[in-house]
């Protein structure tokens, strides 16, 4: 991969969590082929599989039902042709016990082009997730 194509890269994806952050959605959803796609984990009160140029928007909406004040903090990214990996920690506090966590997680950006084609988050732990939003299963 040749730098401009991983500073290019790079930039799309920090773009992204700031358009996200702030709800510009239309320029979110440009950003994303018609098939884009997330999975989140089983374990997860947001578990299952989102589909569509609005499945960023249906899974952030879902995702902050269950918590508030709500912070995130990007480390180190790792780029490759058609990936972007981004160590993630996100800060919130739980809207069922008032509990405060820290959550690490990396996210996989998946890419077709120039644009996105999926993410992929991999939690570190989603057990003190679910306990903390009430939705732990026995």
């Amino acid at each position: 991969m040749n730098s401009e194509r991983y500073v290019a890269i790079k930039a799309q994806v920090e773009n992204l969590y700031v358009l996200t952050g702030q709800g510009h959605w239309d320029e979110v959803e440009a950003q994303m082929t018609d098939d884009f796609r997330i999975i989140e984990a089983d374990g997860l009160p947001y578990a299952g599989e989102y589909k569509g140029k609005g499945a960023l928007q249906e899974l952030y909406t879902k995702v902050f039902a269950y918590w508030e004040d709500a912070s995130l903090e990007t480390g180190d990214i790792t780029i490759s042709e058609d990936h972007a990996i981004v160590l993630v920690t996100i800060h919130a506090t739980s809207r069922h016990s008032g509990e405060r966590l820290a959550m690490p997680l990396c996210e996989v950006f998946h890419l077709r082009g120039d644009k996105f084609c999926g993410i992929t988050p991999y939690y570190f732990d989603t057990v003190p997730i679910a306990r903390a939003t009430g939705t732990l299963k026995a």
